[in-house]
């Protein structure tokens, strides 16, 4: 593939918008970067594809001119790239379409992929300067806005959509549980869970749809949580729990449940069932390296990261289920002594084990003061009996 034209910016400010250009004819590009020049930066592109890596490489483009017509990736293809993006930068680009008088049926097509704008290949350098400073303008004031809203997002403690906790709240109240889990030695699970795929569907059903089922998810999660476990949406389609005195086994038996429930949720668009599969990753803080509850998600998040390059509804935790070892049962001294330290929480998962050590030697002193207790009765029976003779 030949590389891609990129015109020097001259007479340009380096601040200056940079505009892509893509057009597989060489005087279409030339025309529009003359008519441009004197506002904007430019790059150019010989078609979709080229137009496509520029735009994920190069974060100061701030609006796309595209024709339609092209070889190996054509204008409808790079357009359904830009609004399905994993990045929201790329996403909300403005995209301009290159357009004919006799492509109304065309233009129909782009407008429903979600093309911003059409001009035609004779538009004059003054009406297509307007257009673009209009764009880039609302672009960099939706920019503004949206980091203003992920910053107050940062500090939020409730996700406005779904109503769970957010990212800034689990990782407070995790920090406490972590503590907690490591001062009384017991586990403190995080499971984190994101639905495959959800650009794509977003894209496909529409904003709307989407964040409905964000929120079926939300509530759904809700309903599968004990009353000590945290929930948050932790980004765009992803979630977390963390779970206090879950262990791993613990934390995978669920999973594997969430990802069925999942799976299984009856959700339908325009008559169509629509499939819905998650990935899910854990962690336990006794089973990683963790010296903090950070540390025990992004555990969670490595998982996460490799159940979603597997097929869907997929549950990596396998790695962490093979450390687990079956825990000793303390011995009746050692028993003692815990209960005597006020630490009795941590016999709690030997208790029957330890009821069943130690039954032989409460039923034998059971049994002997039962025995005592009769001796005393007999005892007692016959003195009063020689009283009463003597009387």
């Amino acid at each position: 593939m030949p590389a891609p034209d990129v015109a020097p910016a001259a007479n340009v400010a380096p601040a200056a918008p940079r505009i892509l250009i893509v057009d597989d004819s060489r005087i279409v590009r030339a025309t529009i970067a003359r008519h441009i020049k004197s506002k904007f930066a430019h790059s150019e592109a010989v078609d979709g594809e080229a137009g496509w890596n520029q735009l994920c490489a190069d974060v100061s483009i701030r609006a796309v001119i595209s024709d339609l017509s092209m070889p190996k990736l054509d204008g409808f293809g790079l357009l359904q790239r830009i609004r399905a993006a994993a990045d929201a930068r790329i996403r909300s680009l403005p995209v301009i379409i290159i357009s004919g008088d006799d492509e109304a049926a065309q233009m129909r097509r782009a407008a429903k992929l979600g093309a911003t704008e059409f001009i035609t290949k004779g538009i004059g350098a003054v009406e297509l300067v307007a257009r673009l400073e209009n764009l880039t303008a609302l672009s960099e004031a939706r920019e503004q806005l949206d980091n203003v809203r992920v910053a107050a997002a940062q500090n939020a403690t409730t996700d406005i959509l779904t109503e769970l906790g957010t990212t800034a709240l689990l990782i407070k109240q995790g920090a406490s549980m972590f503590a907690y889990a490591r001062r009384h030695r017991v586990p403190l699970s995080v499971v984190r869970v994101a639905i495959d795929d959800f650009v794509k569907l977003r894209a496909r059903v529409g904003d709307t749809v989407a964040d409905q089922i964000l929120v079926a998810i939300a509530r759904l999660l809700v309903s599968r949580l004990r009353k000590e476990d945290v929930v948050a949406r932790t980004d765009a389609a992803e979630f977390a729990i963390a779970a206090p005195s879950a262990s791993a086994v613990a934390a995978a038996k669920f999973a594997r449940r969430l990802v069925e429930d999942i799976c299984g949720a009856r959700i339908t668009w325009q008559g169509k069932a629509v499939k819905i599969s998650a990935a899910i990753g854990i962690a336990d803080s006794t089973l990683e390296p963790a010296e903090s509850f950070a540390d025990v998600f992004a555990a969670a998040g490595r998982r996460l990261d490799r159940a979603r390059t597997l097929s869907g509804d997929r549950v990596v935790s396998e790695d962490l289920l093979a450390r687990v070892v079956a825990p000793q049962v303390p011995s009746v001294e050692e028993a003692l002594t815990l209960l005597a330290a006020g630490r009795g929480a941590e016999l709690l998962p030997f208790a029957a084990e330890l009821a069943l050590r130690i039954y032989p030697l409460v039923k034998f002193c059971d049994d002997q003061f039962s025995v005592a207790e009769r001796k005393r009765i007999e005892m007692a029976a016959t003195q009063k009996l020689a009283t009463l003779k003597a009387d």
